[in-house]
């Protein structure tokens, strides 16, 4: 009930089956059009109360009013340029919102990141069990995630360079700020200069100049070195500060993300006034059908081999046990908020309870698949449409940032703002044409969901079936320590 409270929008995703009992097992769901309310009653150890959910709740829902956002600035955008009004001072005056509020995310999307890279560094160094065990089940997500980035960029940089024209504008601005110079640099020579960019100098100057990917790298060894338990098992006074400076940091970016609808409204305002609508409209075509081909890939080919050859697993009734956590991801665009419907899932294919929950809860945390193509898509798409060279260096240091910024992304709604990050490493310019990915952020940001989501419930099939018995007698002998 609190995540159907937290988005109603998702409620739509139930009303849109044939039954609603296919999604949403557990619940009886009614709705009348009369009254505007549906009403959910949980079945679940016998609770008979019911929530109920006025239309209106659904109109004013974040991912709505950012649609009706999209719609309103698109729309006078297009009406503006249409009239050809496009140099009155209070056209700058309408694009100030959207200007302010990137900058906003920019501030707050890399403290973001750092803080919540070095508390994954943290968290995987206190994986219990074995040795074996973490590198399995480290190395299992991080292998998901390097061929889902390896996929986007086979299929995007052909896809995406072939078909998406560079706008006018755009062009233009691209060529005045970011002329390329490294056409000409071979493999080796663009992958030693990747390596010589990862190493920090000075973290402090590093970040001022925006050359982030060091600053990451340094936030890495950071959460790697640093002491996480005090003598009596507390976490450290650092520990304790990071986690009180990241409840500060999400809830500023939670507070930025309720001016989204302003704020896209006005980058899209912005981006239709300056940009030709209709070729425009063509390229993000292009960009999401190429952005689901790569899911595609990863969905109904990576990851049902990883069930069949790993888990010794049926990939048609493992997905089919699996639809209550795609609709769930589907209508929440949050793996963390779907993590209880996920555990549900894996109870329902037999994953053992204490598999379940550990690799589950690190899955909703490092595993981004679909975070990672979505990084891969914007960096490729947002080059070709301002004319920007994607060249080899271009592609090493997109997939590297893709890489360490899917680990170090939160798992919450609207997290594809690290996007920003990873368009500052691989050197893409950032202006009103992000206003465009952001205009179909809504559509995109869902199916990143159910793939990373589905990553997670693939992975737990694997490690139960190699390591379920260890992981079940390690959980017994802990109880048995904490009774003693």
């Amino acid at each position: 009930q609190a995540y159907l409270l937290q988005d109603p929008l998702s409620v739509a995703t139930c009303l849109t089956a044939r039954r609603a009992r296919l999604i949403f097992p557990l619940t009886h769901i009614s709705f009348s059009m009369a009254a505007t309310t549906v009403t959910v009653h949980p079945e679940q150890n016998g609770d008979s109360t019911s929530t109920s959910i006025t239309i209106l709740d659904v109109v004013k829902s974040p991912a709505v009013m950012v649609l009706c956002g999209v719609v309103i600035g698109g729309g006078v955008g297009a009406a503006f340029a249409a009239g050809e009004i496009t140099d009155e001072w209070y056209i700058d005056v309408l694009a100030l919102p959207g200007s302010l509020w990137m900058q906003l995310l920019q501030c707050l999307v890399l403290p973001m990141v750092i803080i919540s890279m070095i508390q994954s560094m943290v968290s995987l160094r206190q994986l219990p069990g074995s040795r074996t065990l973490a590198f399995a089940l480290v190395g299992l997500y991080m292998a998901t995630t390097v061929i889902a980035l390896t996929e986007a960029l086979i299929i995007g940089v052909p896809y995406i360079g072939n078909l998406v024209e560079a706008l006018p504008a755009s062009s233009i601005e691209a060529s005045e700020d970011y002329t390329s110079t490294v056409e000409d640099m071979t493999f080796i020579d663009a992958l030693l200069g990747v390596f010589e960019g990862m190493t920090p100098e000075n973290v402090i100057n590093d970040a001022a100049q925006s050359d982030l990917l060091p600053v990451i790298i340094t936030a890495v060894v950071f959460g790697i070195c640093i002491k996480d338990k005090q003598e009596d098992g507390s976490p450290t006074v650092t520990l304790q500060l990071l986690s009180q400076v990241n409840d500060v940091v999400t809830t500023a970016l939670m507070a930025v993300m309720k001016l989204a609808p302003v704020g896209v409204a006005s980058i899209v305002f912005s981006a239709a006034v300056s940009v030709d609508i209709e070729q425009a409209g063509k390229a993000l075509v292009f960009y999401l059908t190429g952005l689901w081909i790569a899911m595609a890939c990863q969905v109904f080919i990576v990851y049902p081999l990883l069930l069949v050859v790993g888990g010794g697993r049926n990939p048609l009734s493992y997905y089919r046990n699996c639809i209550p956590a795609l609709a769930m991801a589907l209508g929440m665009s949050s793996s963390l908020a779907t993590l209880p419907t996920t555990k549900k899932c894996a109870d329902k294919n037999g994953i053992r309870a204490e598999v379940r929950d550990l690799a589950l809860s690190l899955g909703a945390t490092i595993n981004m698949d679909g975070a990672g193509m979505g990084f891969i898509f914007q960096s490729i798409w947002l080059s070709a449409i301002q004319g920007v060279d994607f060249g080899i260096s271009k592609v090493l240091l997109t997939g590297i940032a893709a890489l360490v910024c899917s680990v170090g992304t939160s798992p919450i709604p609207s997290s594809g703002a690290v996007a920003l990050v990873v368009l500052k490493i691989a050197g893409v310019p950032i202006n009103s044409t992000f206003g465009l990915v952001m205009a179909v952020e809504f559509i995109s940001d869902r199916s990143r969901t159910m793939v990373n989501v589905l990553g997670d419930l693939s992975v737990v099939a694997v490690i139960d079936k190699h390591f379920g018995q260890s992981i079940v007698e390690m959980e017994a002998e802990k109880k048995k320590i904490g009774q003693v």
